[in-house]
C-alpha cells in the first residue's frame, strides 16, 4: 500500500455516517472540477455494495488493464477511477467484515495509481470496516465530511466527527450538501469539533441531467459551489 500511494500528494476520504447525503456526487464533481483545473486526480470507489461513481462519470466498469498491477480507468486526461464495479459489474457483492478488509487491501496493493496530486476515496455510509481500516492502514488519511442540513443527517454525522477526532484522523473540511436555505446546523458541527468549515452546496435541480457527463458536471452550479468550498479548505 505504501508503495502504491508513494506518488500521491494527498489521500482524502469523502465520508458521511448518513446515506443519501451526496458523497458520491461530491467525490465525482470534486474530481472533475479539480482535474479540469489541471490537477492530477484519482477516484477510488470503496462503496462495495453501492458502487456508483462510474455512473456519475459515464465510465463503463469493464475489467481493468494490467501492467504490474491493475490500471485505473481513464475518465479524462487528468482523472482516473478504480472501483470494485470493475470486477463485479452489476452483480451483488455481499461481503462480511474480514472479506471487506481483504478487498480493501487488495485494491490498494494492486492498483497502479502512478503520480497523482490527489486521491479521492468515495466511502460507503456508516462507520464500518472501510473507515476503521483506512484510519489504521493510511496514517496520512484526511477526511472530507459531507452532511445535509437535516436533523437526521447532522445527528449521525456528529457521531462520525466524534469518531474521527478520537481516532486522530485529520478532518480537512465539512461540507453542507443539497442545501435548500440554511446550512447553519452543519456549520455548527464544524465549530463544535473545531474542524474547518468548507462551505455549502445548494441543491441543484439540473444535476440529474448532468450525470454521466464529466463536462456537464464540471459546468454545473454545484461544481462551482464545491470548487469554492474545496479551495477554502486548501484542496
Amino acid at each position: 500500500m505504501e508503495k502504491r500511494l508513494s506518488r500521491i500528494g494527498r489521500v482524502v476520504a469523502v465520508c458521511s455516517a448518513k446515506g443519501g447525503v451526496g458523497k458520491t456526487l461530491c467525490t465525482t464533481v470534486a474530481g472533475v472540477t479539480l482535474a479540469g483545473a489541471g490537477r492530477k486526480v484519482g477516484i477510488l470507489d470503496l462503496d462495495f455494495q453501492g458502487s456508483t461513481a462510474h455512473l456519475f462519470l459515464g465510465v463503463s466498469p469493464s475489467l481493468p488493464k494490467e501492467d504490474k498491477g491493475i490500471l485505473p480507468l481513464a475518465v479524462t486526461d487528468n482523472l482516473c477511477l478504480a472501483s470494485a464495479a470493475m470486477f463485479a459489474g452489476n452483480r451483488a457483492l455481499p461481503l462480511r467484515g474480514p472479506e471487506i478488509s481483504d478487498a480493501i487491501l487488495e485494491l490498494f496493493a494492486v492498483t497502479q495509481w502512478g503520480a497523482q496530486d490527489l486521491l479521492l476515496i468515495d466511502m460507503p455510509p456508516g462507520i464500518g470496516e472501510e473507515v476503521l481500516d483506512l484510519a489504521r492502514m493510511v496514517p496520512r488519511l484526511e477526511a472530507l465530511v459531507v452532511s445535509t442540513p437535516s436533523a437526521a443527517s447532522t445527528a449521525v454525522v456528529e457521531r462520525l466527527l466524534s469518531f474521527l477526532v478520537e481516532m486522530k484522523v485529520s478532518v480537512c473540511g465539512v461540507v453542507a450538501n443539497m442545501v435548500r436555505g440554511d446550512a447553519a446546523s452543519v456549520q455548527a458541527l464544524a465549530r463544535r469539533f473545531r474542524v474547518p468549515w468548507a462551505g455549502a452546496v445548494d441543491f441543484d435541480p439540473g444535476l440529474e441531467q448532468a450525470l454521466g457527463s464529466p463536462s456537464l458536471l464540471q459546468r454545473s452550479a454545484a461544481a462551482a459551489a464545491l470548487a469554492a468550498a474545496l479551495k477554502g479548505v486548501g484542496l
